[in-house]
C-alpha cells in the first residue's frame, strides 16, 4: 500500500457525499490508518484500532460501532470500514449517542431496557471497574416497579448522573482527538449542520408554498360551488350556513416535511355535525323550489308560437 490512498470503495464514496469530504480530508484519514498497517495489507486489527489509534480497551460496545455499520470481519477492518465507522460515531450529538447505547442493550428490540441488560450495559462500558458513584446511580435508579427502564428514563438517567455513560462519551472524545483532531471535527460538525440548517430552511419555504397552493385550490373549489358574492356575505347567516358546511366537508389539507425530509399532504376526515341531514334537505328543497320557479318564469316570458 502506498502513500496515496485507495481508490474510494462504496463505503468511501457514501461518506464523503453525506459529510462533504475533501480529497485532502481523505488523505488525512489515510494517513492514521496507514501509520497502523504495520504490514501493508490494507487492514488493521480491531484491538489497534481501540488500544493505539483511540486510547481505549475494546468493548462491546465499541464492536456494536462496526456493527452499525455492516462491518465484515470482526477482527479486522479495511480502510472504507474505518472511514464510515469514525465519521458515523464521531458525528453524533449527545441523543445519538444516548438513543445508539440504548439500541445496543435493547436486545428484545421492544423498546425497554430490563435491570439486568442495563447493569451489563454499565459494566461493558466500565470494563476496568465501576467506581463508587457509578455504583451509587445503579443503586438509585427507579424501574416503576415494572424491572424495565425506557429512553425516556434513560436520558434521564445521563442527566443525573452523566458519570454512568462517561465512557461512551470518552470514546467518542479519544476517536475525534486522535483521528483528524478535535479541531477538525468540531468544524465539520458545524459545517455539517448549516447545511443542514439551510436545506430545512429552503424545505420549509417549498412546504409554506405547496401550503399556499392547496389552500387557494380548497377555497376557489368552495367559492365556486357557492358563487363570489354568496361567498363574501359574512352577514347572511342562511349562505354563512353552507359556507361553514362546505368548509367542514373539505377540511383544510395539512402540508408537512415528513421524517425522510419530503414534502407530504394529509387531508383531515370531514367534520359532521348534528343537524347537517336537515341543512342539506332544506337546501335540496329549496334548489327544488328555485328550478320550479326559473321554469315558470321561463314559460310565463316565452314567445307564443
Amino acid at each position: 500500500m502506498g502513500n496515496k490512498p485507495p481508490v474510494s470503495d462504496e463505503r468511501i464514496q457514501r461518506v464523503q457525499e453525506r459529510m462533504r469530504l475533501s480529497n485532502k480530508d481523505i488523505a488525512g484519514f489515510w494517513n492514521v490508518f496507514r501509520r497502523w498497517d504495520k504490514d501493508r495489507e490494507g487492514v488493521i486489527s480491531m484491538e489497534v484500532f481501540f488500544r493505539e489509534i483511540c486510547k481505549e480497551e475494546r468493548t462491546l460496545f465499541g464492536d456494536a460501532i462496526f456493527e452499525l455499520i455492516d462491518s465484515e470481519d470482526t477482527a479486522c477492518i479495511e480502510f472504507g470500514e474505518f472511514v464510515q465507522a469514525v465519521c458515523t460515531f464521531a458525528m453524533f450529538q449527545v441523543k445519538d449517542v444516548l438513543r445508539f447505547s440504548f439500541f445496543i442493550f435493547d436486545k428484545d428490540k421492544n423498546g425497554y431496557i430490563d435491570k439486568d441488560e442495563l447493569e451489563l450495559f454499565v459494566r461493558t462500558l466500565h470494563s476496568g471497574g465501576m467506581k463508587g458513584n457509578v455504583m451509587q446511580a445503579l443503586h438509585a435508579i427507579d424501574f416503576n416497579g415494572d424491572g424495565k427502564f425506557d429512553f425516556l428514563e434513560f436520558n434521564a438517567l445521563h442527566e443525573r448522573f452523566p458519570t454512568v455513560l462517561y465512557p461512551a462519551f470518552r470514546l467518542q472524545s479519544q476517536m475525534c482527538a486522535n483521528i483528524m483532531g478535535s479541531t477538525w471535527w468540531n468544524k465539520k460538525k458545524t459545517e455539517i449542520q448549516n447545511i443542514h440548517e439551510d436545506a430545512m430552511r429552503k424545505l420549509e419555504k417549498q412546504r409554506k408554498s405547496e401550503q399556499r397552493r392547496q389552500d387557494k385550490a380548497r377555497s376557489q373549489g368552495i367559492r365556486t360551488e357557492m358563487g363570489v358574492v354568496a361567498y363574501y356575505s359574512y352577514y347572511n347567516k342562511k349562505v354563512m350556513k353552507k359556507r361553514d358546511y362546505l368548509e367542514r366537508m373539505n377540511p383544510r389539507p395539512e402540508v408537512y416535511i415528513d421524517k425522510n425530509n419530503e414534502i407530504q399532504t394529509k387531508v383531515p376526515d370531514p367534520i359532521k355535525k348534528p343537524g347537517d341531514e336537515q341543512f342539506l334537505k332544506d337546501e335540496e328543497e329549496e334548489e327544488a323550489a328555485n328550478s320550479t320557479q326559473a321554469n315558470s318564469n321561463k314559460n310565463r316570458f316565452q314567445a307564443p308560437q
